[in-house]
């Protein structure tokens, strides 16, 4: 598709290639997050570990906010 392609589209019509452009990239992500695991589990199975995968990301919160300091006057 090209951008004159996009020039001729109505505005419904252009929402919705937005829609299924997101719902796309979302599935993509999801398969190659998936591939990846995969291939990890198969490394680590050859060289005989086994591994747990959990669906958690990031860094965990913080246990207890840090207390806001008096503002200077």
């Amino acid at each position: 598709m090209t951008r004159e392609m996009l020039k001729t589209l109505s505005d419904t019509e252009l929402e919705q290639v937005g829609v299924w452009t997101r719902e796309e990239t979302r599935e993509r992500a999801v398969k190659r997050k998936q591939e990846t695991i995969a291939r990890i589990r198969d490394l680590a199975a050859g060289a005989g570990v086994h591994i747990k995968i959990s669906g958690a990301r990031g860094r965990p919160a913080k246990a207890e906010p840090e207390p806001k300091r008096p503002r200077a006057k």
